[in-house]
């Protein structure tokens, strides 16, 4: 089932509302524009009209522990996707945003909820992703400018939204679908898109900071850093950035 909307504040909570509701399993939620889309940490996520802005309903036969990786697999759905359709050749920064020439085209945001009724736990995850498809930089805040693209900005041509908004999700069915049965091959892929591999970052998890270098995913969907004296570091959670950025 699709629900197409005009306008609301946030597609992940919209498809949180109709999933409470008991809303099939491949509902989507799709906005033309959202108000107060929702990033990492609370963060908003501008989405002026023209973007893609969708959340999906799954609720995937997976150990819970592995759930965190549906984040990984839709990213990676999501660059192939922009690939094949659109000819952007986009890189993915761990855990949950889209890079094209260094800028920000995209980002995703996975929120899962457990049911434990009847003796048996299920997991419902609602995977938002918002892409900067047929909009402008200049449709943009002005303090984004400078970190934002879009396709349209990178390839001159408009794309057809609802038709790639199809892909998208028969893309992100399959990837998620491949974390039960071949995960391994799927992350090793994932590394060939890694946009922070070998690069100086900062992380910052609270008052801990380690400043090293992008060394790419470890088996469990963590990412691994070294630091300045050689240390290892596997990561999950907190803010992993570039120093440049």
């Amino acid at each position: 089932m699709k629900i197409q909307l005009e306008q609301t504040d946030s597609t992940n909570r919209v498809a949180k509302e109709r999933a409470a509701e008991g809303a099939e399993e491949q509902t989507v939620i799709w906005a033309l524009q959202q108000q107060s889309g929702q990033g990492q940490y609370g963060r908003v996520f501008a989405s002026p009209l023209g973007g893609l802005y969708f959340s999906l309903i799954l609720r995937p036969q997976l150990p819970f522990e592995a759930l965190p990786l549906i984040t990984l697999a839709t990213g990676l759905a999501c660059r192939d996707v922009l690939s094949e359709v659109c000819s952007v050749h986009a890189q993915i920064k761990w855990p949950n945003d889209l890079y094209v020439d260094g800028k920000k085209v995209g980002g995703i945001l996975c929120e899962n909820s457990i049911d434990a009724r009847q003796g048996e736990c299920t997991a419902t995850v609602i995977i938002g992703v918002g892409l900067n498809i047929n909009s402008q930089v200049t449709d943009f805040p002005r303090e984004l400018h400078s970190i934002v693209t879009t396709v349209l900005d990178a390839t001159g041509r408009k794309v057809e939204l609802e038709a790639l908004l199809e892909q998208l999700i028969k893309k992100i069915g399959t990837f998620v679908d491949e974390l039960a049965i071949n995960r391994d091959s799927l992350l090793d892929r994932w590394q060939n898109y890694d946009y922070l591999l070998n690069r100086s970052l900062r992380y910052i998890n609270g008052e801990q900071i380690i400043l090293g270098t992008g060394r790419g995913l470890a088996p469990d969907g963590r990412y691994r850093i070294v630091d300045a004296s050689g240390a290892p570091h596997a990561i999950i959670g907190g803010q992993l950035r570039p120093v440049d950025q």
